[in-house]
């Protein structure tokens, strides 16, 4: 079998490389059934081989780019409507605004390092207490909602001074 092989190898012509700054080699046929790609199902369409060739010291490939159609469409715009009916206010942010949440952010656990004076620390550490108080006091107003109880959700919000919260207490009512 070795023997054989090696038979075939003596006899076949050597392959030679040309020669640097020589004329091209003759382009190659393509591949058999290449000619003709069919597009893909996505409608997408694939470039098919043309031939290949020496050219220098490079081979170079050519290929039949496929027809490309670019079709433009007019931009279709969505109607939004509310629903009827219903009253959606800002959602609640707390009582904080985002200036102060960025202040509590930075001065209300700041170390002795930080850029914020004492007095900064001291501010923000009140205003960081006023908004744990009122995420507090949201929580019972929604574990209220949660048992039914409306009218003690608003008494609640009402009494601590969230005319909001009573508010968003009253419509999830339905009142």
């Amino acid at each position: 079998m070795i023997a054989l092989a090696l038979t075939l190898l003596l006899l076949a012509p050597p392959a030679q490389d040309p020669v640097p700054g020589s004329a091209a080699t003759p382009p190659q046929d393509p591949v058999p059934g290449s000619a003709t790609t069919p597009p893909r199902a996505d409608g997408s369409a694939v470039a098919t081989l043309q031939g290949c060739a020496m050219e220098g010291e490079r081979w170079v490939c050519r290929y039949q780019m496929p027809e490309i159609r670019v079709v433009e469409q007019a931009p279709q715009t969505l109607g939004v409507e509310a629903a009827a009916g219903t009253n959606v206010g800002p959602a609640d942010t707390g009582v904080l605004s985002e200036e102060e949440r960025a202040f509590v952010a930075r001065c209300a656990d700041a170390g002795w390092l930080s850029l914020c004076l004492p007095a900064d620390r001291r501010r923000a550490r009140e205003l960081r207490d006023t908004a744990l108080a009122y995420e507090a006091k949201r929580r019972d107003v929604a574990a209220l909602l949660a048992q039914g109880r409306c009218d003690a959700a608003v008494t609640a919000a009402l009494e601590a001074g969230h005319l909001n919260l009573a508010r968003e207490a009253r419509t999830f009512c339905g009142r």
